[in-house]
């Protein structure tokens, strides 16, 4: 029988992976920071440890008897300005777990970095693009991938690229939060650019298809479906059958905003607007996605946005 470790495990995505191991018949070790936090799926088979993937010693011995290890935990914080804690989080500690993955002997280490990592429009391979290179997270998984790609000789690499995320298990403050405005406004304000979207179910089946068929130091963009906003909104509201009135945002009033955002980020003050943040929703952030197709027989169902809205 496989036995995986599962890092944050508390989170939508990691939470979602965890149900899918089981489902495949996968004993899974899951790590949070906080047992009280976990509300994903539970079952036979699954054994939730309190241990901070940064602490590699206790990870290594929660590795014992592993075969395989899906590294889900990061900072992800779109307010920080400092990249050297995103680095010691995302690029060092993550290192750190490959290198304790092979001293205790697993096969293989699936990485979940982000689609921003690669450029969008394009598929696996392409460079990443700014506004992403101003993006400290995105920056960071981007390096972290560089860094663990060295040890592919020594232990299976996976990487997957997953894009937008939204579903079971999330929140109302975490990537399920663009569609509050769905739920509760008269007025729906959309940018003019647009993102590829998926359920967090349908990414977390593509990943474990990458963790059993992806070949060793190879990208898989999970994705979904390209959307502008305009047509994510309208087909979101029509779902719990709401009609807002969709308003277009011009580029300059988004620009004036991520301007007064580099201000404050200059005085000090944490924001998540920077001229980067609002430049990614001016921009058609799509992507390709014949790759996981291709090679590990993944191709996201339609989103199910009353299901989806109703979480």
């Amino acid at each position: 029988m496989e036995k995986a470790i599962v890092t944050g495990a508390n989170g939508m995505l990691a939470s979602n992976i965890i149900g899918e191991l089981l489902k495949d018949g996968y004993e899974v070790i899951g790590t949070v920071r906080s047992l009280g936090r976990y509300h994903g799926p539970r079952g036979e088979g699954l054994e939730l440890e309190e241990c901070d993937f940064k602490d590699t010693a206790a990870m290594e011995r929660l590795m014992e008897g592993c075969t395989c290890a899906v590294h889900v935990a990061a900072m992800t914080s779109q307010g920080e300005n400092d990249y050297e804690k995103f680095r010691k989080v995302n690029v060092v500690a993550t290192e750190n777990l490959v290198k304790a993955a092979i001293r205790k002997g697993l096969k293989r280490f699936l990485y979940v970095s982000t689609a921003n990592a690669i450029g969008y429009g394009k598929a696996e391979g392409a460079p990443m693009k700014y506004p992403f290179t101003a993006s400290h997270y995105a920056v960071s998984k981007a390096e972290a991938e560089k860094a663990i790609l060295a040890y592919k000789d020594r232990i299976d690499i996976v990487i997957v690229n997953p894009t937008f995320m939204a579903g079971r298990y999330g929140t109302a403050k975490g990537s399920n939060r663009l569609f509050n405005m769905v739920r509760k406004s008269p007025v729906v304000f959309c940018p003019k650019g647009g993102k590829n979207v998926l359920d967090v179910k349908e990414a977390a089946r593509g990943m474990v298809l990458a963790l059993q068929k992806g070949r060793n130091g190879e990208n898989y963009l999970i994705t979904g479906r390209n959307y502008n906003y305009r047509e994510l909104f309208s087909d979101a509201a029509k779902a719990i059958g709401r009609h807002p009135l969709l308003v277009t945002v011009p580029d300059f009033l988004l620009k004036i905003a991520g301007a007064a955002g580099d201000l404050m980020h200059k005085m000090g003050i944490s924001t998540e607007l920077s001229m980067s943040n609002v430049t990614m929703l001016m921009i058609d952030n799509h992507y390709n996605t014949d790759k996981a197709e291709k090679e590990l027989g993944f191709k996201a169902a339609p989103i199910d946005f009353k299901e989806i809205l109703s979480y």
